[in-house]
């Protein structure tokens, strides 16, 4: 068993702690020093001085002073960088501090910091990283929010987000209103118009259409040239799903008309017919693998289209089934019966003419 003496105590404890000492005249000359002296590099020669071994004190001389006369306790120095003859780099912080014996002298203490220095570096780089990473799913989640709101339905998106409707191919049966809604003359004026001019009128023709429907909770799940589809209590449970529909079908109407009287001498003559009907539907993902689009499908949905074909400009019609759900709500007028394709009997549509709140 090896005996240390009081004599290599400190020795052994600078060498422990990975410490290096020296000491400075008044001149600032070493005169002393000791430790892991590998912590000044190479610059601890004969004759060195203060500003040899600590380059960095260079332009502090005012305040060495005020360390070596005792009017200031300590002056320090974090993460110096020392460059050890072996080519290894270390991190090192420095102390002066007086040091009193017959006359004043200072004290230059070097602590290895590298161990500590190196894990806060690697600490800030994982964080700078960690920043970064942030940044980039920010604007990542920021892109998926644009193409959820402008590419897919509002509801629908929510839905998928919440899991409430499975990301893959199928669906389910369920009772839904569908209604639809398309520009009369829009081909015609068309011809008349620059395609400029005919993409503003489109857009502001169809925000009319979709914003009634959301205004009364739909969904617009397919936007078809000068037309739109929609589906009511779907993806989300909705008791008055008719009524809904029928509102947003008479709010695009209103809200139509009053754009032509306010534009009247800017805009064509453009109307909307809107046709609604209710009842069994397939509801879902419908599409191919690396293609889904959510929508509704089955007879309730053709016949709705059917209805839509027969309203006349500024008219709402409604089939059978959602005539049943708002009679009590409404102001309706059957229309003689229709002949609609693919229906073996004809069928009654009425013709609404306002619904209560």
């Amino acid at each position: 068993m090896t005996t240390t003496t009081c004599q290599d105590l400190p020795q052994l404890i600078f060498q422990h702690q990975k410490t290096a000492y020296a000491i400075t005249d008044t001149e600032y000359n070493i005169i002393q020093y000791g430790g892991d002296t590998h912590l000044f590099g190479d610059t601890l020669q004969q004759e060195a001085t203060l500003f040899d071994v600590v380059p960095e004190l260079y332009g502090c001389e005012d305040v060495i002073e005020e360390v070596a006369r005792g009017e200031l306790p300590e002056f320090d120095l974090d993460n110096l960088n020392r460059i050890l003859p072996n080519g290894e780099t270390r991190y090192v912080d420095l102390a002066l501090m007086p040091y009193q014996t017959e006359e004043p002298h200072l004290l230059v203490l070097l602590v290895d910091k590298t161990e500590w220095t190196q894990t806060q570096q690697t600490l800030t780089q994982q964080r700078n990283e960690l920043g970064l990473l942030k940044a980039k799913l920010d604007e990542v989640n920021e892109r998926m929010e644009f193409i959820i709101q402008h590419y897919v339905p509002r509801e629908v998106g929510k839905a998928l987000m919440e899991n409430r409707i499975a990301a893959d191919l199928g669906g389910n049966v369920r009772e839904v209103t569908a209604l639809f809604a398309d520009l009369r003359n829009y081909t015609s004026i068309s011809e008349k118009c620059s395609p400029d001019e005919v993409i503003d009128l489109l857009h502001v023709c169809l925000e009319i259409a979709a914003s009634a429907v959301e205004q009364e909770g739909g969904v617009v799940v397919n936007f078809m040239g000068d037309a739109i589809m929609a589906i009511f209590n779907a993806p989300n449970h909705q008791e008055d799903h008719a009524k809904r529909a029928t509102k947003a079908g008479l709010i695009m109407q209103e809200n139509m008309k009053q754009y032509l009287a306010e534009n009247k001498d800017h805009v064509p003559p453009l109307y909307l017919g809107v046709g609604i009907n209710t009842g069994q539907a397939l509801v879902g993902n419908i599409g191919v693998q690396w293609h889904y689009q959510y929508t509704s499908v089955g007879d309730t949905i053709n016949v709705a289209s059917r209805i839509c074909s027969q309203a006349r400009p500024e008219e709402v019609l409604i089939g059978p089934n959602t005539y049943e759900y708002i009679k009590s709500q409404s102001q309706t007028k059957a229309l003689p019966p229709m002949k609609f394709k693919g229906k073996s009997q004809e069928m009654v549509v009425y013709t609404v003419l306002g619904v209560e709140d």
